[in-house]
């Protein structure tokens, strides 16, 4: 039986500090003023934000001619100029020279029909000036030569039906996907596992000065290094940690590395655009994450001004709609803050002799946006295997609010969720080999994933989904203005874009805040859970079943909703304990703002305790100095050694994410004793001198503004943190590997040896 700790909800900000909020605040302010956002809500709500009264000069889009608008004396040079006459435009020229008109048989002008070609662009165009004049202008002046950005829209619309069906573009478009089942592993972890395992062992006897000829390679620990959620803070923490652990030896020791939510950000950005390099996405962060917030104008014009900035940030929105699902605002969230933080430069751009830097959305490159070209690090098992984390809100069949949704409201934080009975999480992998669910025993191909499918197979051959929209899957929606958010991105798209999503999507929103008044996200993020084909619909449908064993109800919904796995648990423990990877020694580092509160030992029983484990603290006795100015503080804290032993019997009852103490949610038993070694990003005064960054006012988990400077801080404290436990990092690993030497000696001698792993009981 576990106490139950005091409710709460699984993403409440109680714990982040008043001055974190206000500081998150003033930064949202100065890209969005009040005075703006209330012209957002009025826009979104469909009302006019400016009328012809106000004196300010209407600008058609199709007056820019070389970036500058042209001037008008009176509307009918302006509608000569849409057919082609205006200034800046050469005359249509007749047999004799002169200015020809069209005219009949009879010498009349004639009038193009509605069904003419003329007719018809000057409807688009018609439309398109309405959109510019009402819309954008009055949101932002400065941004009338932008109209390169609403065509390039178009185009993308236009011309998304030919990429879908590309192979030379997709080649994954010329394959069917179908659904594993099962328990075990994929075959191509396997095969990573088997390359990985003979680089490790040398990796290993390097890290602690061993000879190879001594160790054998089947006793070389399999250890595995996950990061916390905690927006930039634990993005930047991941790559400090990580960056170190590559200085020091110990990353090519790794067989698995894995995160939740802000982390997600890291491992995406390592194992595509940065090649490999945690150095390269340090020095990438400190030029990218400031001045502008993602969601900001600037943000977002700078994203869809890039060179492929159009086709990348929006085709995935696109592709998405044209499967039949709707886009959502985290759809949103996720392409512009992807393609803002992984704006990079591309040498490729640059021409032949020209010292100029462009910039680029990452997804430039067709592979930097597909998950799965993450495996060209892994065939030959140089990097570990990265899995990414979320997770799906799951109750008992007979609380279905119908055949296909458990909840009526789809957002985690909603009151129905925290006051259902016996609901729980399914923890969802996001490899570049295969996207699934160990407890649901069914995994999909990354490259398949946003296929719709029944009974196993696609029934539908796209390209591979942005990793975009998978990051957003895995991230939390920012904080701030969304009414504001929605209008700045609306603003940017031309009239029905992608149907009438954004704009269905906007009105409502307008109506939610206006009748509340406010809308910063505090208890949960409105609107955040995204649609997904669900890979399991009707998976087994047909099938001759067990009656006491029947399908999971999952199969019944043509839609799934990921979530940020945060939500349930902020350390990604879950995946690193499937019990057919045998892991020995888990790193989790945890940049959550309650690192100093003690809660690490609720959040691993919960998620143990499902797995049929405990884990125990080796030295509980040790605890922090009350002096912050003291170097030595938080000495023997930086690495904190948690042993994990096999219960008897599975635990009847853990503490939900909620606070509530509920029956203990199915899972499959790891029966692998293995040792955790707790690494949390505490302060380290020798290393940068009053600054901790779980208080620190800009380094609260929803700020997404970050000056080189403070980058720098917390990068240089990780890497002292890291340094200050690394030697009980290296007695751990030198700790399991005698273990399973010995156990593999006694095997061979014929003693049978205590514990071995396996599969365990499916609750």
């Amino acid at each position: 039986m576990f106490l139950t700790s005091p409710t709460r909800k699984p993403n409440q900000r109680t714990s982040e500090t008043i001055e974190q909020r206000e500081y998150e605040r003033d930064i949202l302010r100065r890209h969005y003023p009040e005075d703006r956002r209330r012209v957002d809500l009025r826009h979104l709500g469909g009302e006019e934000t400016q009328d012809s009264t106000d004196g300010q000069r209407r600008v058609d889009p199709d007056d820019l001619v070389g970036g500058e608008p042209q001037h008008y004396t009176d509307d009918e040079s302006r509608v000569n100029h849409l057919a082609g006459d205006g200034p800046g435009m050469p005359a249509r020229e007749g047999a004799d020279g002169r200015a020809a008109k069209d005219e009949d048989g009879n010498g009349n002008e004639k009038r193009p029909s509605p069904s003419s070609s003329a007719g018809t662009r000057a409807k688009v165009k018609g439309k398109l000036k309405a959109f510019w004049n009402k819309t954008v202008v009055p949101a932002f002046p400065e941004a009338i030569a932008d109209i390169s950005i609403i065509k390039a829209a178009l185009k993308v619309e236009a011309t998304i039906t030919k990429d879908l069906r590309d192979t030379s573009r997709h080649p994954e478009v010329a394959r069917s996907a179908t659904v594993r089942r099962g328990f075990e592993l994929a075959p191509e972890e396997h095969q990573f596992r088997a390359a990985r395992k003979v680089k490790v062992r040398d990796a290993f006897c390097r890290y602690l000065d061993l000879d190879p000829a001594e160790v054998h390679v089947d006793d070389v620990p399999i250890v595995a290094f996950g990061g916390s959620g905690g927006g930039y803070r634990a993005m930047i923490g991941m790559l400090g940690y990580g960056d170190e652990m590559k200085r020091s030896g110990l990353w090519d020791v790794l067989t698995y590395v894995s995160g939740v939510s802000g982390s997600c950000w890291s491992l995406a950005a390592y194992y595509t655009w940065a090649g490999t390099s945690m150095e390269a996405v340090i020095r990438h962060c400190k030029q990218r994450l400031h001045p502008h917030h993602p969601l900001s104008p600037e943000a977002i014009r700078e994203v869809l001004h890039a060179p492929g900035g159009p086709s990348k940030t929006l085709g995935p929105l696109v592709q998405k709609h044209r499967t039949g699902l709707s886009t959502v605002a985290m759809d949103l969230y996720s392409v512009f803050t992807t393609g803002h933080l992984f704006l990079v430069h591309d040498p490729a751009l640059e021409p032949p002799g020209s010292h100029g830097i462009q910039k680029e959305v990452a997804g430039q490159h067709e592979q930097w946006f597909k998950w799965s070209s993450a495996n060209s690090h892994l065939v030959d098992g140089n990097e570990p295997l990265p899995i990414l984390t979320a997770i799906r809100h799951e109750r008992p069949w007979k609380d279905w609010v119908d055949k296909e949704h458990p909840f009526k409201d789809a957002d985690p934080g909603a009151k129905e969720h925290e006051e259902a009975q016996d609901a729980w999480f399914n923890w969802f992998e996001i490899s570049p080999i295969e996207v699934g669910c160990d407890e649901l025993e069914a995994w999909c191909p990354t490259w398949a994933f946003g296929r719709p499918f029944e009974n196993g197979r696609d029934t539908m051959q796209i390209p591979e989904q942005s990793l975009a929209l998978l990051l957003g899957l895995c991230t939390s929606a920012p904080a701030g203005p969304l009414t504001s958010y929605l209008a700045t991105i609306k603003r940017s798209l031309p009239p029905g874009f992608i149907g009438n999503s954004i704009n269905d999507m906007a009105k409502g929103v307008a109506r939610m805040w206006g009748e509340k008044g406010t809308e910063e996200f505090q208890a949960h993020h409105p609107l955040h859970a995204v649609n997904e084909h669900n890979f399991m619909f009707h998976l087994t449908k047909g099938e001759v079943k067990d009656t006491a064993s029947p399908s999971p109800p999952i199969e019944n919904s043509p839609r799934i909703h990921l979530i940020d796995s945060g939500m349930d648990n902020n350390c990604p423990t879950y995946v690193m304990l499937h019990p057919r990877r045998h892991v020995d020694v888990i790193l989790n580092m945890d940049a959550s703002s309650d690192v100093l509160k003690g809660t690490f030992q609720e959040r691993v029983d919960q998620i143990a305790g499902r797995r049929c484990l405990k884990f125990t603290q080796r030295h509980p006795e040790l605890k922090a100095g009350t002096d912050p100015k003291n170097p030595e503080q938080f000495q023997g804290l930086y690495a904190q050694i948690y042993d994990g032993s096999i219960l008897v019997d599975r635990p009847q009852e853990v503490v939900d994410s909620y606070g509530h103490t509920v029956t203990n949610p199915p899972a499959p038993s790891c029966l692998h004793e293995s040792t955790m070694i707790y690494l949390p990003l505490l302060p380290n005064q020798a290393a940068v001198a009053d600054f901790d960054p779980s208080t620190a006012k800009f380094s609260g988990s929803y700020n997404l503004v970050w000056t080189p400077e403070q980058v720098e801080m917390l990068v240089r404290v990780c890497a002292a943190n890291f340094k200050a436990g690394e030697e009980t990092i290296k007695a751990v690993l030198r700790e399991q590997w005698s273990k399973k030497k010995a156990k593999r000696e006694a095997g061979a001698a014929g003693v049978l040896p205590l514990s071995d792993s396996g599969r365990g009981a499916t609750a």
